[in-house]
């Protein structure tokens, strides 16, 4: 394949929303965490695949979605599994757990990609590194599956030593929706807050579609 892939990580247990289901079928504003981000992928990608341990997501809920199964020892080895489905030109990661992450910040990322050269570029809001929230070159396919092979098992540790570029607070205000964008859900008051934050950009966009005279 080329152009850019999507992967979209689904391999949380959701242990901490309470639901008793895996994360990525927790319900937020009317939409599954996994819908919403293969979704988001969709926007921006030319092709996009669902990577999770086959315990993880049920396959009657991925409908035609290209389901890739990792070895459910966390999201480097998810990261590895999708960027070993298919040769690509660029890549970009997202995990289920970003619901409010849009695809003006991802374009930004990919373009940051090309422009440094670097073999991933992810986003590191409030100083805290989020490579589930990344772009990554075709090097880093290898660069990863060597780290996983040699017994890592931190992505963020995989990703310093492979070199990867980092974006920060300015970059992330600037580009995409401030740095709530990336808020991460973990728990059901991120469930909640999500769904509020959700809501709110669904009444502001729909304000904003209606003629000047139709606005309140």
């Amino acid at each position: 394949m080329r152009g850019t892939l999507g992967i979209v990580l689904a391999g949380g247990a959701g242990l901490r929303l309470g639901l008793e289901v895996p994360k990525a079928e927790a319900v937020v504003h009317g939409m599954t965490l996994r819908d919403r981000a293969l979704e988001t992928l969709a926007a921006v990608c030319d092709a996009v695949v669902l990577v999770s341990p086959r315990a993880r997501v049920a396959a009657a809920a991925i409908g035609d979605v290209r389901w890739i199964e990792d070895e459910g020892e966390g999201p480097l080895s998810g990261i590895v599994a999708g960027l070993g489905v298919d040769t690509f030109d660029r890549a970009l990661v997202l995990g289920v757990d970003f619901p409010l992450v849009r695809p003006p910040l991802l374009h930004a990322l990919l373009d940051t990609l090309e422009r440094s050269r670097a073999a991933a570029v992810m986003c590191a809001p409030r100083g805290i590194p989020q490579p589930l929230v990344a772009a990554y070159a075709p090097s880093a396919a290898e660069a990863l599956q060597r780290a996983f092979a040699a017994g890592e098992r931190s992505i963020t540790r995989a990703m310093v030593v492979m070199g990867a570029a980092v974006v920060t607070d300015d970059f992330i205000i600037t580009h995409g929706g401030g740095l709530d964008e990336l808020m991460n859900v973990n728990t059901p008051e991120d469930i909640a807050a999500a769904g509020r934050a959700l809501a709110g950009r669904a009444r502001y966009d729909g304000a904003h579609d209606l003629a000047p005279e139709d606005r309140a």
